[in-house]
Order: C-alpha cells, then sequence, then structure tokens
C-alpha cells in the first residue's frame, strides 16, 4: 500500500483552513461590524435614500447637498438605486449585499483567469488559496461590504468588462462599461485606455447603456438637471470634512500631500495620472491586459479623489504579489510583500489618532511600491513561463 502523500495532505487542508478563515474575516467584519462603530449598511442608506426621493420626483442632489451625508453620484446612478425603493430598506440591504458577495465571487474568478489558473478545486495549492483567501477576507473588501459601498461592483465590473474585452466580447465589456462609471474616478482611465486603443465599439455600448439609464432622470427632473444637480452637488460632497483632501479617510498624493500642508488642487493630480496613462499606453505596449488594467486602477487610486476603502480596486495587485512570492517559496519576496502588507492592511482606526500624516498616509506609497514590485515579479514570472515552454 502506497504511503500518503503528506505533501498534498497538508496542500489540500491547508487551503481549506485558509478559505474558512478569510470567509469567517469576511462575516465577521463584513456583516457582523467587528471593530465598526458605524451600523451595517451606512453608506447603502444613503444610496437608498437617494433612489427614494427619486421614486418621489425629488432632485436626490441638491435634496441631499447640505447634509452630513449628500448624495453625489453620476446622473445615470438614480436609475439603478432607485430600483432599490421597489423593496423594504432592509430587504433592500440584504439584496445590495448578495450583489457586493457576487463582486467578490467575480474578483475571484478573474485572478483565476488571469494569473491563478486553478483548473481543479482538488488540488488547489496554498500559495493559490492565500491568494484567493487575501481578495476574500481583507479589510478592504470587509469594509466595502459592511458599508454598502458601490466599489466592489464597480471593481468586479471594470475587471470583468476588461476580461471580456480581451475575449472580444464588446457589448459585454461595454455594458459592464457603464456599470463601472457608477464610480468615475476609477472607471475614467479605463476610458482613456479604450480610447487610445480605439475601442469605440465598447464606449459606444457603455455610453448608450448610461444615456438609456438617465433618460428616467431627465423626464423627471428636466433635461439637464440631472448633470447641473450632480455637478452642483460635487460642492457640497467636497466641503464634509472627511472629503477633504488631508483627510485620513482620504488617499493619493493630492490628500498626502494636503496633510503635510500643500495644497495644488485636484486638477494638477488628474492631468498627471491622465499623463501617465497616455505614457504608458505609447511605450509600454508589450504590457499585457492583467497589467495594464491594475495600472489603471492603481493610477486612478494614486491621482484622483478616492476613499480608502476604495482601494478594494487594487486588491488583485496585493493578491497576485502574494502568489508569486509564495509560489516560489523565495524568502526575500516574502519578506518583501509583509513588510508593505502590514502597514497597508493594518485597520486604520489603529492608526489615525497619531498625528503623523506620513504614517496616516503611507499607504499612498506603499501602493506605488507594490505596484513596482508586481510589474517586476510579474514580468519575471512571464519569462520563467516562456523558458519552461521552449524547454518543452
Amino acid at each position: 500500500m502506497a504511503a500518503p502523500d503528506l505533501n498534498a495532505f497538508a496542500q489540500r487542508y491547508g487551503s481549506i483552513a485558509v478559505l474558512a478563515l478569510s470567509l469567517l474575516a469576511l462575516y465577521v467584519v463584513g456583516i457582523q461590524g467587528l471593530f465598526k462603530a458605524a451600523p451595517l449598511g451606512d453608506d447603502f442608506r444613503v444610496f437608498y435614500k437617494a433612489g427614494s426621493l427619486f421614486a418621489e420626483g425629488r432632485d436626490p442632489w441638491l435634496t441631499m447637498m447640505d447634509t452630513s451625508q449628500p448624495f453625489s453620484y453620476p446622473p445615470h446612478a438614480v436609475s439603478v438605486l432607485s430600483a432599490y425603493t421597489v423593496f423594504p430598506e432592509h430587504i433592500a440591504l440584504g439584496l445590495h449585499i448578495i450583489v457586493s458577495l457576487l463582486s467578490i465571487a467575480v474578483l475571484c474568478y478573474c485572478a483565476n483567469r488571469w494569473f491563478l489558473h486553478i483548473g481543479d478545486f482538488r488540488h488547489i495549492t496554498l500559495p493559490q488559496s492565500m491568494a484567493l483567501g487575501l481578495i476574500i477576507g481583507n479589510p478592504y473588501t470587509a469594509t466595502s461590504l459592511y458599508q454598502g459601498q458601490m466599489t466592489l461592483v464597480v471593481t468586479a465590473a471594470l475587471s470583468l468588462s476588461f476580461l471580456l474585452l480581451q475575449e472580444k466580447k464588446r457589448v459585454a465589456a461595454g455594458i459592464l462599461l457603464a456599470i463601472a462609471t457608477l464610480k468615475p474616478q476609477l472607471a475614467i482611465f479605463y476610458i482613456l485606455w479604450l480610447l487610445l486603443s480605439l475601442e469605440l465599439g465598447v464606449l459606444l455600448v457603455g455610453g448608450v447603456v448610461a444615456v438609456l439609464c438617465i433618460i428616467p432622470a431627465s423626464i423627471i427632473l428636466g433635461p439637464l438637471t440631472p448633470m447641473t444637480s450632480w455637478l452642483a452637488s460635487l460642492h457640497g460632497y467636497a466641503d464634509v470634512a472627511i472629503n477633504m483632501p488631508g483627510s485620513p479617510y482620504v488617499a493619493g498624493f493630492e490628500s498626502l500631500l494636503a496633510a503635510h500642508g500643500l495644497y495644488a488642487g485636484a486638477l494638477p493630480f488628474a492631468a498627471l495620472g491622465a499623463i501617465f496613462v497616455i505614457t504608458a499606453f505609447l511605450l509600454c505596449r508589450w504590457m499585457e491586459p492583467f497589467m495594464a488594467l491594475q495600472l489603471l486602477l492603481v493610477t486612478a487610486c494614486s491621482f484622483l479623489f478616492v476613499h480608502d476603502y476604495d482601494y478594494v480596486a487594487v486588491i488583485l495587485v496585493w493578491s497576485c504579489a502574494l502568489y508569486l512570492a509564495f509560489q516560489q517559496v523565495n524568502w526575500g519576496r516574502i519578506a518583501t510583500f509583509v513588510v508593505l502588507a502590514v502597514p497597508f492592511f493594518m485597520p486604520q482606526r489603529l492608526i489615525r489618532d497619531i498625528e503623523l500624516p506620513a504614517i496616516v498616509h503611507a499607504r499612498t506609497l506603499i501602493l506605488v511600491a507594490i505596484f513596482a514590485v508586481f510589474v517586476l515579479w510579474r514580468l519575471d514570472w512571464e519569462k520563467r513561463s516562456a523558458q519552461v515552454i521552449r524547454a518543452a
């Protein structure tokens, strides 16, 4: 009788344990709200109120502009959000949580397609399960789920749109693009990339879907009112303390510099981000689609206005870096990953009371560092894979 394969045994049950712990972390923090002061679905209540106001024929942007929780999502969002108001608020929140959980599943699917390549989950390896576990159980995923945010939905739509674009499924990619524009700051550089790539069909489909969603608001409120009210609401949104550059809740270089007393305004950073994307498109034609998408998301989180919970948009960068480090059991890479990951994923409520902006806003610089590491490791992995194929 053959002796049992202890390595296979450890891989299988170690992987089960990792995935179970990640699901437990998601439930305890993302549903039960461990360490959370606000109630479950606090941000979703803003969306639900906006949808309810619109269903009553009122302007949600101007009505909520001077409140402590203003509504500043783009015009086509109200048609989507008003669909939730068909149900009582607690049921609508439950549905939104289900949508968010499905979005996490989509991110795991995209990760598997792009870099994990798990053919049979009965033979999943420990590095593969750790990469999936990071997507599922990290604090940003849990926070986005708990608050009832749209970031998970938008990130899943962006990732799946890019994946379908690879497969030449442009209509589906365009529909998902329209969903992704619910948070324009995360989608804008993807739109720029599509323009540079002359993917006009995807842009046309996405634009048509968005316009169709705007039509109800234009009929009820007036042809231009949704756009003018949305633009006006952005000023009220920016006047809330936690939304101001320099706030520990606001990420990116603008906020980092503002925390040190340097105020340059949002436009120069947006321009720098656009220039960086255009330069990358022109000079880095070798870049694979997965790496290109992560570049767009990292650039958005660095140069545009995002909150710290929006860092879930770049979770596949971290997941892939973790996988590449542990797959080869490279202790130098593992140490590098741990040094960067600990301060990035540390619950921010533990450091927000520290009166040192360099520590509170360090994640802006850490994100740039992990992206550089991710690119180097990913290119090395591609080189090794090519050598194996040639040798075969």
